[in-house]
């Protein structure tokens, strides 16, 4: 009789762990699904087709050497889609940047031109129409650069101080006339590509895997379609924080 007793309390007992082994298991899975949920119903963080991008589970860690920088600047802009887009995020996360921006763009969409330039971003000249400059005549860098200029000046009340040569182009006689309407040549040091659309997480990788102190970062707010640009920019800020970046401009 004890040893049916005995035999009933243990099938019990193992009874009993066994609905709560499964309670933990369901509670989990739900968390786990609530979770899940609740970062796919975000827009912005997402990585390629719309899945949760994996830069998003990174590790943060803190740095203990000598302050670390970078600068983010945006060519082809404004565009009435995109800049503002980029616009918001900069300014969620108090960062300012360097907009280099074509100057029939600047005429066509004043206002946010002069929102950059209230936000704290820098405005820089980036030609009229985009040409490449190394291909005219100094005249006609000079018409190119100046009009840019002057609408810029029209727009935020400053003239600006920084100028890109579209693609990158450039020689000696670009940054001469350049130097004769006050501007300095900048160029950068990552080079995003994301004109090319390679994929939010490409995007994201470019630039978390080459960034060193002092790094310029070309990214584009104009000149197409920059929804992938806009979908990484948050997580490559994030991902520079992680590892100990400031941001600075011109």
């Amino acid at each position: 009789m004890r040893k049916l007793l005995y035999c009933i309390l243990i099938c019990n007992l193992l009874f009993m762990l066994s609905a709560l082994s499964i309670l933990t298991h369901t509670s989990r899975v739900v968390h786990a699904a609530t979770f899940q949920a609740a970062i796919s119903s975000t827009t912005l963080g997402r990585g390629d087709n719309g899945k949760v991008s994996s830069w998003t589970n990174a590790h943060y860690f803190t740095h203990h050497g000598p302050p670390i920088s970078i600068e983010f600047t945006f060519d082809d802009g404004p565009n009435p889609i995109y800049t503002p887009l980029i616009l918001h995020i900069l300014a969620r996360y108090n960062i300012h940047a360097t907009f280099f921006t074509i100057g029939r763009q600047v005429q066509s969409y004043p206002s946010l031109v002069r929102q950059e330039h209230q936000q704290g971003d820098v405005v820089g000249n980036h030609s009229w129409n985009h040409p490449d400059l190394t291909r005219l005549t100094p005249q006609a860098i000079h018409t190119q650069l100046q009009a840019t200029s002057v609408a810029i000046q029209r727009a935020t009340g400053a003239s600006p101080l920084f100028f890109r040569p579209p693609y990158g182009s450039t020689n000696a006689q670009v940054r001469r006339v350049a130097s004769q309407l006050g501007l300095q040549q900048i160029l950068w040091t990552i080079d995003t590509r994301d004109w090319q659309r390679p994929g939010v997480n490409q995007i994201v990788h470019t630039v978390l895997t080459q960034a060193t102190n002092g790094c310029i970062i070309l990214m584009h707010d104009g000149g197409g379609n920059r929804s992938q640009t806009v979908q990484a920019l948050p997580l490559i800020i994030t991902g520079l924080l992680q590892r100990g970046f400031t941001f600075t401009i011109v």
